[in-house]
C-alpha cells in the first residue's frame, strides 16, 4: 500500500487531535487525512474544512462513528476516554486498526470481559491503547532500562505537565484536558509491590524529589502506567517495586487532597471546576524522569539506569506546538508510523512495552524523545 491508498482518520478534534492533525500535514506524508468532530465550525483555524467529517449527536457507535471509521485505514482515537468503547466498537465492525491516547482502563476491562465476542468475530484487528506521553512513550523508555538488569529491583516513571510559570496556590496552570486530569486523580492506581501487581489509590504516595537542582513532589495517578504493571507482574521477578506518579510544584497536592479527598467532591464538579477556573497556558514544560535499579552480571553494587528529559514549547514542521501538544502527539504518531512500516503486529491487541526504544526513537515523531536529539 502506498502513501496516498493510506487514510488516517483523526476522531477528537480537540488540542492533541489538532496536533497531531497538524504534524502529520507539516511532515508530508503523503496520507490522506481527515479529522471527526461534531463541530463542523471548529474553532481550531488549522484544520482545513475538506478534511472535516462532522459527527452528529447523540453519538453511538453503530451510527456516527461507522459512517466515518468504514472507510478508513486506521483510526487514531483523540476523543475524552468516554467515548473510548464506542469509537472502539465501530473499529470492531469494519476490522480497522485502532490507537488511543487514553489513560483510563475501561476498554482494557471491555475486551478482557471478551465483550468483543459475537457469532462472526473471535479475534482483534490491531489494538494499541495508551500511546502518547504516559502511557507511551514513558512506558517504551522505562522498558527499555529495565533490559540490562540481570536482577531487577525498582522501576520508577515520574511525568510532569507543568506550566513554566504559575500565580495560584495550586502552582499549576493547565495545558491538557480538565477531563483526564479529573479522571487520573480519582482513579485506582497500578503498582508492583515485591513482585506482585497491587492498585493503590491516586493521591497517595506522597514523595519529593529533585530533578536537575530543582525541588518538586509527586504522587500515584491512575493510568500513566498503562499495562507496564501488568506485564512486569508478570514477569514473577521476585520483590521488584515499579509504579508511575504525576510530578507538580512542590504545594500542589495539599490543595487537590484537600479537594478530593477531604471535601469529597463529585466528578462532574471537579470536572468543571478545573476546565472553567484554572488558568489555561501555551508556556508549559513537560517533565519525564523514569529509573530502573537493580543488579547487572556479576556486579556486586546497586545499579541504577535512568532517562531525564524536560521538553518545552518547540517549532516542529512550520508550527509551533506546546510541549504536552507534541509530546502527547509524537508519542502516537511514533507507533502509526512503526505500524504503516510493518515493525508491528497487524492484529491483535498490543502493549506500549512490547516496542522497541530504538525503533520508536528511530521514528521521524520518535526522535523527538531521544536524550541527544
Amino acid at each position: 500500500m502506498g502513501n496516498k491508498d493510506i487514510h488516517v482518520g483523526i476522531v477528537g478534534a480537540g488540542k492533541i487531535g489538532t496536533a497531531i492533525y497538524s504534524l502529520l500535514l507539516g511532515k508530508n506524508t503523503g496520507y490522506k487525512i481527515s479529522i471527526a468532530d461534531i463541530d463542523s465550525h471548529h474553532k481550531h483555524w488549522q484544520i482545513n474544512q475538506s478534511h472535516f467529517f462532522e459527527i452528529e449527536t447523540p453519538i453511538s457507535y453503530d451510527t456516527q462513528f461507522n459512517k466515518y471509521v468504514k472507510d478508513i485505514t486506521l483510526i487514531i482515537n483523540a476523543l475524552p476516554f468516554t467515548q473510548n468503547i464506542n469509537l472502539y466498537q465501530a473499529c470492531l465492525e469494519y476490522n480497522v486498526p485502532y490507537f488511543d491516547l487514553s489513560e483510563d482502563d475501561g476498554l482494557d476491562d471491555w475486551i478482557e470481559d471478551r465483550n468483543y465476542i459475537t457469532p462472526t468475530r473471535t479475534g482483534l484487528p490491531f489494538t494499541m491503547p495508551h500511546c502518547g506521553l504516559a502511557p507511551g512513550m514513558s512506558t517504551i523508555i522505562a522498558n527499555h532500562l529495565t533490559e540490562s538488569f540481570s536482577d531487577l529491583h525498582d522501576v520508577k516513571i515520574r511525568v510532569g505537565a507543568l506550566s513554566q510559570d504559575a500565580t495560584n496556590k495550586l502552582k499549576y496552570h493547565a495545558s491538557w484536558s480538565g477531563d483526564g486530569l479529573v479522571n487520573e486523580y480519582m482513579g485506582k492506581c497500578q503498582v508492583v509491590r515485591n513482585g506482585s501487581f497491587d492498585m493503590v489509590d491516586a493521591l497517595s504516595g506522597y514523595e519529593t524529589l529533585v530533578i536537575d537542582g530543582i525541588d518538586y513532589e509527586a504522587f500515584h495517578t491512575s493510568g500513566g502506567i498503562g499495562t507496564f504493571a501488568e506485564t512486569l507482574a508478570d514477569r514473577n521477578i521476585a520483590g521488584v517495586n515499579a509504579d508511575y506518579k504525576t510530578v507538580r510544584r512542590v504545594g500542589h497536592h495539599q490543595y487537590v487532597d484537600f479537594l478530593f479527598n477531604d471535601l469529597k467532591l463529585p466528578q462532574d464538579v471537579l470536572t468543571d471546576m478545573f476546565k472553567k477556573y484554572i488558568p489555561t497556558t501555551r508556556k508549559d514544560q513537560v517533565l519525564l524522569y523514569a529509573a530502573a535499579g537493580g543488579y547487572t552480571g556479576n556486579e556486586i553494587s546497586y545499579q541504577t539506569r535512568t532517562y531525564d528529559m524536560m521538553f518545552k514549547p518547540s517549532f516542529i514542521f512550520g508550527q509551533t506546538y506546546t510541549a504536552i501538544e507534541y509530546t502527547t502527539a509524537c508519542g502516537i504518531l511514533s507507533m502509526v508510523e512503526l505500524f504503516l512500516d510493518g515493525k508491528l503486529p497487524k492484529e491483535g491487541y498490543v502493549r506500549q512495552e512490547s516496542v522497541s526504544w530504538e525503533d520508536a526513537s528511530s521514528t521521524s515523531f520518535g526522535r523527538f524523545y531521544r536524550e541527544d536529539y
